[in-house]
């Protein structure tokens, strides 16, 4: 699965760079677009899985949902970053993940224009490019680097610059790339050390969950509960760190300038 895995994240990574700067796009919904690269990409990493296991589920954002009432289920996100890739920026990545039984078993996310490629499986950490990467070890706000998201909607872009804000005072730093799964593993490898996202959708999350976990990490809900990944319908707000910033980050959400922004709308 290993070999499998990698393979298919670097060959979708080629396609998409295939089409990187010359791409056509189309509007998908308010401020949200989809590139022609996104459906062949996706389309090439679904049919490559269903030549090898034809009865596995999927979860994957241009498609529909398929469910064959298999213990399997892949999470895809083709291009996630679509906004930086079909500008030309090189801060796009292919995400993959597969779950058993309701559980996250194996990830890849690539990074194709830095040939980085990040995998892991359950109980045997993480990687990038083979070596194994970890977390962070900073504990104090000060030094710390958090990952945010701004919403371009304006029905949550203030609540969403206030927690900008409110963790740029705060903390070392606040920024967001604009794409979850990126954001996720940069995280895994040490180059940030918290993430705080909200209304995400579960082929947003799905490998990053695991790189992070792999790596040393936590990912939680807003409660510190555990994230149980939904269908295509479902959305999920999360709270990510190296472990040692997360009790803090979880209480950083109940301060008064934060506790009555509304995280459950969409932030898309």
């Amino acid at each position: 699965m290993k070999e499998f895995i990698l393979k298919l994240g670097r060959e979708a990574g080629e396609i998409a760079l295939s089409y990187l700067g010359k791409a056509k796009v189309s509007d998908k919904g308010p401020k949200d677009v989809v590139t022609e690269a996104d459906i062949a990409v996706e389309k090439f990493i679904i049919n490559t899985i269903k030549e090898k296991f034809p009865d596995h589920n999927f979860v994957a954002e241009e498609s529909t949902n398929e469910n064959h009432e298999s213990k399997f289920r892949w999470h895809i996100d083709p291009i996630d970053g679509t906004h930086n890739y079909a500008h030309g920026d090189p801060n796009f990545v292919v995400s993959i993940a597969l779950e058993e039984n309701g559980k996250l078993k194996y990830a890849c996310i690539n990074f194709p224009c830095l040939k980085e490629i990040y995998y892991a499986k359950k109980g045997h950490g993480a990687e990038l490019n083979g070596e194994k990467v970890f977390v962070s070890k900073i504990s104090s706000p000060e030094n710390a680097m958090i990952q945010l998201g701004i919403s371009p909607l304006k029905e949550s872009i203030d609540d969403s610059l206030k927690i900008f804000r409110f963790f740029t005072l705060k903390y070392l730093k606040a920024r967001d790339y604009g794409f979850t799964a990126g954001q996720l593993a940069l995280l895994a490898s040490g180059k940030a050390d918290g993430l705080l996202k909200f209304s995400q959708h579960p082929w947003d999350v799905a490998a990053g969950i695991l790189l992070v976990e792999e790596a040393g990490g936590k990912v939680t809900d807003l409660h510190g509960n555990k994230i149980k990944l939904g269908d295509k319908s479902a959305r999920h707000n999360l709270v990510a760190s190296n472990g040692l910033l997360h009790n803090q980050l979880l209480s950083e959400l109940d301060n008064d300038q934060l506790r009555n922004i509304d995280k459950n709308k969409n932030w898309y």
